[in-house]
């Protein structure tokens, strides 16, 4: 029966490692907008342009570098997306007007735009189906917990450091220093590939369907709306309860911070149970259903306590559907075509999340964050709306032929 091997475990270090610093490049600004926003004089709307600019680029280069990973660069853009990113967040740590950060955001997001579209594909190519979920789970941790810490890393550096600008620096600096396992675990990973031999096997599998079918269609359109919810909570929070419930500016990342946490818990609770149930879309059904009430409760002047329960409601019930999501993802896309459907997954179905804080920002400007809020209400309603249609993936059975693996010049049976 196929197995992960030492070249899977190696991919999944570097694709965990790749997606924490992605989120944390592109989180950077998220527990500093207010002191931006003081520095330069901006609106909302404007804030919500800086948030959009990286995540907006990022997503548009999205379906080329899917297109090109199905052509031998995927291994490269995993490692390299940290490269970019770093000298990017550099550059932005420079800038001293409205303009240039946005320029350095773009910049920032076209840097970290290799890591998604290969890492999904990376991954389905090292695990089987039984270990799927626990290994797109695991990397989406690493992206959650690159979340987590960002408004608390944020803040500390800027108590140490007493400016947004110097702060920056040293995560450009972080992200240097993690390229290099980065880029080593990718090596170490190539050359790697499977061998077949007489005694045949079998392995209970899903190697996506032939062609496109609704079921990809239906989660692109998922995508789309849980990326709205899901950029507005985690890089405007601080923001949002700065504003309107008064906290501190370090409080406020703390609480993010315990927020996000609460989600690294649902994710970890989704990777088991949706790999031992083999079941993908209830987990997405019951993570946005019941994140959307809490979402609502936000409008509501809450005590300190109260709040922080409903944090972490938020955080836990919306993250429990993300491992279930990116295995989801894998079990959808045509096998002869993954890099490019992964590219159009976290492109056109990315999009609305990267504008997502631009229109947070307009609709805070008008009519108050509170309305904000409810717009984000609206997005998890039709998101749940959405997985209620979404029918599991077709398992198949796969004959593999005493599948062996070849590492180095050491045959492992």
């Amino acid at each position: 029966m196929s197995r992960a091997t030492r070249a899977s475990y190696a991919v999944l270090a570097a694709c965990t490692i790749s997606h924490f610093m992605n989120h944390v490049f592109t989180g950077a600004l998220s527990p500093f907008l207010t002191e931006i926003q003081t520095d330069l004089g901006i609106s909302y709307t404007d804030l919500g342009i800086i948030t959009s600019a990286a995540v907006l680029s990022m997503t548009t280069a999205h379906l080329l570098v899917g297109y090109m990973g199905d052509r031998g660069w995927r291994d490269a853009f995993i490692s390299v997306s940290i490269l970019g990113a770093s000298v990017a967040i550099i550059l932005t740590s420079m800038a001293q007007e409205f303009v240039w950060i946005v320029i350095f955001q773009i910049l920032l997001g076209l840097g970290a735009s290799g890591y998604h579209p290969s890492s999904f594909p990376a991954l389905t190519e090292k695990f089987p189906h039984s270990e799927r979920s626990k290994a797109t789970g695991i990397q989406a941790m690493g992206g959650l917990i690159g979340m987590a810490i960002t408004p608390f890393l944020g803040v500390t550096l800027l108590l140490m450091l007493n400016t947004w600008q110097a702060s920056l620096r040293i995560l450009g600096i972080i992200g240097f220093v993690l390229f290099v396992p980065t880029f080593l675990l990718m090596r170490a990973s190539n050359g790697k590939y499977a061998h077949f031999n007489a005694e045949s096997d079998e392995d209970l599998g899903c190697e996506g369907p032939d062609g496109w079918t609704r079921n990809f269609w239906l989660g692109l359109v998922l995508m789309g709306l849980r990326g709205m919810s899901f950029r507005c909570t985690s890089l405007l929070m601080p923001l949002y309860l700065v504003v309107t419930y008064g906290e501190s500016i370090v409080t406020a990342g703390y609480l993010t911070a315990i927020m996000l946490s609460a989600g690294l818990v649902g994710e970890i609770v989704s990777s088991y149970l949706s790999d031992k149930m083999n079941r993908r879309v209830p987990f997405l059904v019951i993570s946005t259903g019941l994140a959307t009430p809490a979402l609502l409760l936000l409008n509501y002047s809450l005590s300190e306590m109260a709040l922080l329960f409903v944090l972490i409601v938020i955080g836990f019930f919306f993250y429990l559907g993300v491992p279930a999501n990116t295995a989801y993802q894998t079990e959808i896309c045509p096998r002869k075509s993954r890099g490019l459907a992964f590219g159009l997954i976290f492109s056109i179905g990315s999009i609305p999340g990267a504008i997502s804080p631009i229109i947070f920002g307009i609709i805070g400007d008008y009519y108050g964050l509170q309305s904000s809020i409810l717009f984000l209400v609206v997005t998890t309603v039709l998101a749940t709306v959405v997985a209620l249609f979404l029918k599991e993936a077709e398992t198949q059975v796969v004959s593999h032929a005493g599948i062996s693996i070849v590492e180095d010049s050491i045959q492992m049976e």
